[in-house]
């Protein structure tokens, strides 16, 4: 069946957002952890963000028989994206899962230094990668990435980056030739009584920041 992968439109909004529910948040392996996480996954927060992404030109949906199968955001960061981010996540202490992969993320992220590594000032960075259930394992993933790749370097973009949350994820960038900047095993990161917050399921065992010079 032929899979066609375009840029994402802002009209496509509504019908990538129920693609996230039904095939990002229920199966994000850090999502998983053990207990009853409620997110809301459209709150005006994450649209705006998602809408923001959207118009940049730098997000991909890719489509089969007519209906989506898989989507890519991404998006131009600066380094004070990064300092941004890590105040945010520290103006109070993180009590829900999701605000503690908020913290955790945005401090790998923060620590993992990719601008002074690779000495550029502007990054694209892949915040969700996400594939319906039912075609993954056919390489969908790797083509939504190469072709972001070719969007990199079409707006003259110096860098891609991304942070790997699942194992599998990190298997389809590691193929394509990135880098690992950065990683941290989550069984190291502790809520300040000493519990382990984040436990996805095996065999996802580490976040990794990836990256490629393009």
């Amino acid at each position: 069946m032929q899979t066609i992968v375009r840029e994402m439109k802002l009209d496509d909004i509504d019908e990538v957002t129920i693609f996230l529910r039904d095939h990002f948040y229920g199966n994000e392996p850090l999502m998983q952890t053990p207990g009853d996480h409620q997110i809301d996954y459209d709150d005006a927060k994450r649209r705006k963000y998602r809408l923001s992404l959207i118009a940049q030109g730098t997000s991909l949906v890719a489509i089969e028989a007519g209906r989506f199968v898989g989507v890519a955001f991404a998006g131009v960061i600066h380094p004070s994206d990064l300092e941004e981010s890590w105040s945010e996540a520290n103006e109070h202490k993180p009590k829900l899962l999701i605000e503690h992969i908020h913290y955790f993320l945005s401090d790998l992220e923060r620590s993992a230094r990719f601008f002074e590594r690779y000495g550029v000032v502007d990054a694209l960075y892949l915040s969700v990668l996400a594939v319906d259930a039912t075609v993954r394992r056919q390489g969908l993933g790797r083509c939504l990435v190469t072709a972001l790749l070719d969007v990199g370097r079409a707006k003259r973009l110096p860098l891609l980056v991304t942070s790997c949350t699942s194992l599998y994820s990190k298997r389809v960038m590691d193929a394509l030739g990135m880098e690992c900047v950065r990683s941290e095993r989550y069984k190291d990161y502790e809520d300040e009584d000493g519990n382990v917050v984040i436990q996805p399921p095996a065999p996802h065992t580490e976040c990794t920041v990836m990256a490629i010079k393009l």
